[in-house]
């Protein structure tokens, strides 16, 4: 298990990088939503009920049943997250971020909706995830 200090989160499944330093090859960790170093960690307490760990559960849950229902919450949140990141709206939010950032412009999201995305053109818009 590994966890990522600028999210404050605990990751199973994170994006490995590798690289190259002299003779040996290097693989680092990454968080897959910030894509900072991650740090190895042995969790203390189960990630679904909250009890002490005490014996050798390097998976971080105390029972086959913390384990299957902590399983389901993760399934249920990640298709939560995977929703707003699809959200038509949040895209726009997400354009309209790149854009004030990129233009040097304080935008809000109806001045942009109105001003700036009709003259947008197709391909612009992709460049801002669009």
């Amino acid at each position: 298990m590994y966890y990522c200090t600028d999210c404050k989160m605990f990751i199973e499944d994170p994006k490995f990088k590798s690289r190259n330093g002299g003779k040996k090859k290097h693989t680092t960790a990454l968080c897959p939503i910030c894509l900072n170093e991650l740090i190895v960690s042995a969790p203390e307490y189960c990630r679904c009920c909250g009890n002490h760990l005490i014996g050798n559960e390097k998976d971080g849950f105390c029972s086959d049943n913390c384990r299957r229902l902590g399983r389901k919450l993760w399934t249920r949140e990640m298709r939560r997250r995977r929703k707003i990141k699809d959200d038509p709206i949040a895209r726009i939010v997400r354009m309209l971020t790149l854009y004030n950032r990129e233009h040097k412009t304080k935008y809000s999201y109806g001045q942009f909706v109105s001003l700036v995305l009709p003259k947008l053109q197709r391909k612009e818009r992709k460049a801002y995830g669009y």
